[in-house]
């Protein structure tokens, strides 16, 4: 097949058409095993049309226009169905051709290479009876598959059913086709066919569509993607797929391709570990009179602790500033700095970069200037920069990995220093105790909001990459992700370079097989939020839903909201260690409305339960209960609500005989703090001190080690207003993810468990 392929791709592009033609796709369908109808082709002069006919089975055949130019032939009229009858196929033809004609205009008009005529096939009536198979290469993640439900109706039915259920994307560069077709048997459109509805008949065997999966594959992985072919299948449809006696019947496709194919551009990443991990700095652009962005990051370097002999301020007539040695210019540095940050004007960066090159001075430079690659100037200088260093890189000549232009600045604990230009005041910087996870966003200002809400979790990484003129996200995640002390990692994406999309999600499937978790936010879900995106980064998005099902495929969690992937990644990093054994969740509250709204948002269809307490946890319960004097008000059940009478003892009695249950992998705790029961105010509100969270006895006090001896994973609830916010920031400085409504706690909560439940068992 392949040597057919390579032949009918170039035949196509040596005519400038660009697309095969469907006798060309039937017989390449036909050497994989695939079925397609009977079919003979009327080429040339309508005049010579009688002679070309051929004889069909069946009473009635279908007409159809072959050109490279029409993909939906209906809405042309490029399609018939005729008696099969030589005078019938003859009038639909020359119907077929005048009606493109008349609609079409002149490139239509030029594009008719003749009519094909094939056997009416009739295949299985309802849903199920008809499917879409396509492929087509996208510019982040190359070749996506899509299988579904499929007929004029496919894109509508799509848009019916939920994701996933209708029709289902997967990466043939990531997935076998078994795993393809192992994915799709989640889907309404499989149950269909396997008989698995209410209608109990099975239309199609496996076996069927995994030979139409393996000819994706062989197309995707031994033809396009193969560096001597020079040649990419950019979209390959097959629409419908008619089910008939048990196979499948290719009636109609479509076939577009190009020379050439997307390479991944790829950096020294060596280059970017020294980045991380600095031997030597040097910063341009410190003010030796007033505190500047470059003063303010000079002041980071310092504060970190980075040594300051190994610092040098390009400031000519400048001995030291802050006790650090000045030079005249780079090409004067005593080293070969390994981080060179650049905090100037857009109009210099260009001179600057091109006595980098020149001198050899820096293997990574960080360009925090504004305005290149926004405006239109700084576009120009943008595209010449790039020219410069790819061009460079080309010839073998040195040139140094880039960060930005635009970019707010990286922070690494590794490397002992910060290069974000925000000061302090404005920007606390996380010193929490749990330092395994990293941050790695396109936006910077995005990137300063996570960490502005990440609280105890004080990423080891935060690295905001800006335009990617250079270095991209990807880049980061490789080398991040190699890093034996971060087990989590957090994206924020707006777009990729190309197929950078596919090597982060290589990257994130050898990652989550060692155990790491990664969480992702994909900008761009709607064309608003794609144009605003690219316009932000100057980067190309391509379509979401390949992107982020590529992703998730991948092991990656994918977030709907910014909230979502905050909160996530609280968890990820909280959570990380505790041990998830089964879906039995146990909801404890002092409150009925909390205990209520656990059980209204249990997700049932993923597999989660509100398991049956044992005999030995409900006695233990009855006895805290009954010593708290508060048995007669409770009903021991799951979820347990314990009234506002129970106090912080009582709570964690109950947790604790919760988390002993075989029957419970994790728990959610509702804390309703207004009850004078708690002891739950901030130091200072109450005047003796005995509702204070300074108690020993308050519940953030009692939970971490009864949290911490079970091992299991525990989220809690503070439902209430900003007077209880120090509550809800004490649990989490304790170790405790914390939310503020226990419905929103419950889905979050349930998506992330079922996420490492993925991840534990290596389904991506």
């Amino acid at each position: 097949m392949d040597k057919l392929l390579t032949r009918l791709c170039n035949e196509a592009l040596h005519a400038s058409r660009g697309s095969l033609l469907e006798p060309e796709i039937y017989q390449l369908l036909v050497m994989s095993g695939l079925t397609v109808p009977r079919h003979f082709v009327l080429a040339g002069e309508a005049a010579t049309w009688t002679d070309q006919i051929e004889e069909l089975p069946g009473e009635r055949v279908i007409v159809k226009v072959v050109s490279p130019e029409i993909a939906h032939k209906t809405e042309v009229g490029g399609i018939r169905v005729a008696r099969n009858r030589p005078a019938d196929i003859l009038a639909a033809a020359r119907g077929i051709v005048k009606s493109v004609q008349s609609s079409g205009g002149k490139l239509l008009r030029a594009s008719i290479e003749g009519i094909i005529v094939a056997e009416f096939v009739a295949g299985e009536e309802g849903l199920g009876g008809e499917l879409l198979a396509g492929m087509r290469w996208t510019p982040d993640m190359g070749h996506v598959v899509t299988l579904g439900l499929g007929g004029l109706d496919a894109e509508e039915l799509a848009d019916a059913f939920s994701p996933g259920e209708a029709t289902v994307l997967y990466s043939p560069e990531l997935m076998t086709p078994a795993e393809g077709l192992d994915k799709f048997k989640g889907s309404f459109a499989y149950q269909r066919m396997a008989g698995k509805t209410r209608t109990g008949r099975r239309l199609l065997d496996d076996d069927e569509l995994l030979r139409l999966l393996n000819f994706f594959d062989r197309v995707a992985n031994q033809f396009s993607n193969l560096p001597e072919s020079n040649l990419t299948v950019r979209e390959l449809e097959i629409n419908p797929l008619l089910v008939r006696d048990g196979e499948l019947v290719a009636v109609d496709a479509f076939c577009r391709v190009s020379a050439g194919h997307g390479v991944d551009q790829r950096v020294d990443l060596d280059k970017v570990r020294r980045l991380l991990e600095p031997r030597t700095a040097a910063i341009v652009g410190v003010s030796n009179s007033k505190m500047n962005v470059g003063r303010v990051i000079l002041g980071n370097l310092l504060r970190e602790q980075y040594p300051a002999d190994q610092i040098r301020v390009v400031r000519p007539g400048v001995e030291e500033i802050d006790g650090v040695c000045c030079v005249e210019s780079i090409a004067t540095l005593p080293f070969v700095a390994d981080l060179l940050v650049l905090t100037v004007g857009a109009e210099q960066v260009g001179p600057l970069m091109r006595e980098v090159m020149a001198s050899r001075k820096a293997s990574a430079v960080v360009i925090i200037a504004g305005g290149m690659g926004e405006t239109e100037s700084g576009k120009v200088a943008e595209e010449e920069l790039g020219k410069m260093v790819l061009k460079a890189r080309a010839r073998g000549d040195f040139a140094p990995v880039i960060v930005g232009p635009n970019s707010l600045g990286l922070v690494s604990k590794p490397g002992n220093y910060d290069t974000l230009f925000i000061p302090e005041r404005k920007l606390a910087r996380p010193s929490g105790a749990v330092k395994s996870s990293a941050l790695i966003c396109q936006s910077g200002a995005f990137m300063v909001t996570r960490m502005d809400g990440l609280g105890i979790v004080a990423p080891r990484y935060a690295i905001s990459t800006g335009n990617q003129l250079d270095l991209s996200l990807t880049d980061f995640a490789e080398v991040v992700l190699g890093d034996d002390a971060v087990d989590v990692l957090g994206l924020y994406v707006e777009g990729f370079h190309t197929l950078g999309g596919l090597r982060l999600a290589r990257t994130i499937q050898q990652a989550t097989a060692l155990g790491k978790e990664v969480i992702v936010y994909k900008a761009g879900r709607t064309d608003e939020g794609l144009t605003a995106s690219s316009s932000h980064t100057a980067s190309i998005s391509s379509d979401y839903q390949a992107c982020t099902e590529t992703l998730r495929d991948a092991g990656a969690y994918v977030a709907r909201s910014f909230d979502e992937l905050t909160a996530s990644m609280n968890m990820a990093a909280l959570l990380h260690q505790t041990k998830f054994q089964g879906q039995g969740l146990a909801a404890l509250s002092n409150a009925g409305f909390e205990a209520v709204g656990m059980a209204d948002n249990l997700d049932v269809q993923a597999g989660f339960t509100l398991p049956e307490l044992s005999l030995a946890t409900v006695a233990r319960l009855g006895e805290v209960l009954e010593g708290a004097g508060i048995d007669s008000l409770v009903t021991i059940r799951n979820p347990l609500d314990i009234t506002p009478m129970a106090f912080d003892e009582v709570y964690a009695s109950c947790l604790d005989a919760l988390l002993d249950d075989p029957n419970v992998g994790a728990a959610i705790v509702g804390v309703v703090p207004h009850t004078p029961a708690l002891k739950s105010l901030a130091p200072g509100i109450d005047d003796s001190g005995h509702d204070s969270l300074d108690n020993a006895h308050s519940l953030h006090r009692l939970l971490p080690e009864i949290i911490q001896r079970h091992n299991k994973p525990v989220v809690v609830v503070v439902d209430a207003g900003r007077r209880y916010d120090p509550l809800a920031d004490a649990f989490h400085a304790t170790g405790i993810p914390s939310f503020r409504t226990a419905d929103r706690a419950m889905k979050t909560f349930q998506k992330y468990l079922q996420y490492r439940r993925r991840v534990a068992r290596g389904e991506g």
